[in-house]
């Protein structure tokens, strides 16, 4: 017989579990959030966690909030801080510290495992851009902006700037990582680095909508030196070359592969005392008739603003292979060395860049021995000014034969050269077929 006692006994302890389960799953979650409220984190513990964590230093905060959603954290509107020093400095923005769920009851220390900063401009330091994933708190917390402007510089020197940026910076045990998306110049960019404890180091930058996609690979000995590789490809020119970083930078097994040019080179890039350039190229195959056109709307226009460009490019340019020479750029002044062009190099030339844009102006000496027949030639030697933007080609002296001409025959066949092959084209000009036959029906 059933004891009715123990039934009702039964009963009851039933009705207090559902009631304590109701307590757990209602009441708990919601004390369980509100602590953090009730707790009332001081400002100074606040900034004590950060600087001590990720070496955030906070310079001033409008206001401290606690939010339950999306995740219990705590925000610092409009506020106004730095990183690392002077690598970041962050201004006009909110600041969000994501709270460690398992930690959220403790009120001495703030645990957290995502610092959110949104909105706002940062200035970066590229003088100090290798510190920039020592930021990341040592226990793998991420550092996260969002919807933020980026503005690198270098040197107090304006570089680039990225809006409506998305950058995340975590470290592991084994890596440290940092991506970033935005957007560059009206289009889209991307950018992963990636840096192992093994000072292995992989970063590629990528803008789809222009077709540009760039990889560099180094590693980073204990002296400070670095050795890898480098490719990028722009509207399929492609660039590709392995370097070493020590005193200087050595580039070899470099080449570029363009509708313009194929070459291989090699060389030295030296930094300091100043930015200088040594280059050997070998050259396979040059497009003359596209080149020219270009260097003629990029350096000797109305337009031509590449001035500043051409005087920050110093260095030596030595050519080999399929025509042979030196180009020294010394601060905008290019002279071009002892080339030999043309079928069997049988061309010597000499030039000088003396001004550039609309009013530029080439100043050339030319030495070509003429075949005429198999026991006849004559040396021709012509000095005079190329003017680019007009192709327009002006005589000053030519020696036929160790023979200075008149200025009257000079001009003569400066005109005949002008009219019958020039014809306002600098292709025709550099068109080594029109004049061998040119020459030979001149003289």
């Amino acid at each position: 017989m059933m004891n009715i006692k123990k039934l009702n006994f039964a009963l009851k302890n039933k009705k207090k579990f559902k009631f304590i389960l109701f307590l757990f799953f209602i009441f708990l979650p919601a004390t369980y959030f509100s602590v953090p409220k009730l707790l009332n984190f001081s400002v100074e513990l606040i900034k004590d966690n950060l600087k001590n964590n990720n070496n955030i230093n906070i310079k001033s905060v409008s206001k401290v909030e606690y939010k339950i959603f999306p995740t219990p954290r705590l925000s610092l509107l409009n506020s106004n801080f730095t990183i690392g020093g002077d690598i970041i400095d962050i201004n006009n923005s909110k600041l969000d510290i994501v709270l460690s769920i398992t930690k959220i009851f403790n009120s001495d220390k703030i645990k957290y495992k995502k610092i959110l900063i949104s909105g706002g401009s940062s200035k970066i330091n590229l003088d100090n851009i290798n510190q920039l994933l020592a930021i990341a708190n040592k226990k793998g917390s991420k550092l996260i902006f969002k919807k933020s402007t980026l503005i690198f510089f270098k040197k107090n020197n304006f570089s680039l700037e990225i809006s409506d940026a998305l950058m995340e910076i975590t470290k592991h045990e084994k890596e440290k990582k940092l991506n970033l998306s935005g957007n560059f110049l009206n289009n889209k960019i991307f950018i992963k680095f990636i840096s192992t404890l093994e000072n292995k180091n992989n970063l590629t930058f990528n803008i789809p909508k222009l077709d540009v996609e760039t990889r560099v690979f180094f590693t980073k000995n204990n002296s400070g030196n670095l050795n890898g590789f480098f490719n990028i490809e722009v509207f399929n020119n492609f660039l590709k070359f392995d370097f070493i970083k020590e005193n200087n930078i050595k580039l070899t097994n470099a080449f570029v592969r363009s509708k313009l040019v194929n070459t291989a080179l090699e060389g030295e890039i030296d930094l300091k005392p100043n930015f200088f350039l040594k280059l050997n190229f070998k050259i396979a195959n040059l497009n003359l008739e596209k080149l020219l056109p270009l260097i003629q709307k990029t350096y000797f226009s109305n337009n031509s603003n590449s001035l500043f460009f051409i005087k920050k490019i110093n260095g030596i340019f030595t050519f080999k292979s399929k025509f042979e020479g030196r180009i020294t750029n010394n601060n905008g002044e290019v002279i071009f060395e002892k080339f030999q062009v043309g079928k069997n190099k049988s061309y010597f030339l000499s030039a000088k860049i003396i001004e550039f844009g609309k009013r530029g102006k080439i100043q050339f000496n030319v030495i070509k021995t003429i075949e005429f027949q198999k026991d006849l030639s004559k040396k021709i030697e012509i000095t005079g000014l190329l003017i680019p933007s007009v192709s327009k080609i002006i005589f000053e002296e030519i020696i036929l034969e160790g023979k200075k001409l008149s200025i009257k025959q000079v001009k003569e066949h400066e005109s005949r050269f002008q009219n019958e092959l020039a014809q306002n084209s600098l292709s025709n000009i550099f068109n080594e077929n029109k004049i061998e036959k040119y020459l030979k029906n001149l003289f």
